[in-house]
């Protein structure tokens, strides 16, 4: 240990070393019983090329996991730098269900599964639920990629440090590090 560094042993301390690392943000989305579901989440990664699969980390309780078990179908929408408000609206715990929670928000279905797709964002995957693993409060669902695609040329939205956060130098289209 430096002595720069500190050791943090807090929840909010632990929330605020975890958020140092910047990720993307996504909504996931299923059919539910009664209408679309939806929530923000930054806990989602690319597993496998072989098969194609991905993951996210979900709450035990949230209606999304409880949708998703009942239809085992998902998708994700990788969202833009300009869809701030959309990322708000779908991690608002006070957000209406439902259609109604999707009435000011452009979607339509994704091919593969049906599940509601944010049209605005820059990517998408539509998804095979195919496991859930608990993972202390969370479950992690991991989905065979069906269908997958490009949406619109803008940067995405990334979430760093307890903020919303742009790329700094644009989006290329080579190759990854």
């Amino acid at each position: 240990m430096t002595d720069v560094s500190r050791r943090v042993d807090t929840d909010r301390g632990f929330r605020s070393v975890a958020g140092r690392f910047a990720t993307g943000v996504a909504v996931a989305t299923a059919r539910g019983s009664d209408g679309p579901v939806g929530m923000t989440v930054n806990s989602f990664t690319t597993v496998s090329l072989d098969p194609r699969m991905l993951l996210i980390c979900l709450k035990h309780d949230c209606r999304l996991l409880h949708a998703v078990r009942r239809t085992g179908r998902f998708a994700i929408t990788v969202l833009a730098d300009d869809q701030r408000a959309e990322a708000a609206w779908f991690a608002s715990h006070g957000r209406p269900a439902g259609t109604e929670g999707f009435a000011d928000v452009p979607t339509g279905p994704e091919r593969a599964t049906g599940c509601p797709l944010l049209t605005d964002g820059v990517a998408y995957f539509g998804c095979e639920a195919v496991r859930t693993d608990p993972a202390g409060d969370h479950m992690v669902l991991m989905g065979v990629v069906r269908s997958s695609g490009l949406l619109r040329p803008k940067p995405p939205l990334l979430f760093v440090d307890g903020h919303y956060a742009r790329v700094a130098d644009g989006v290329s289209s080579g190759g990854a590090a």
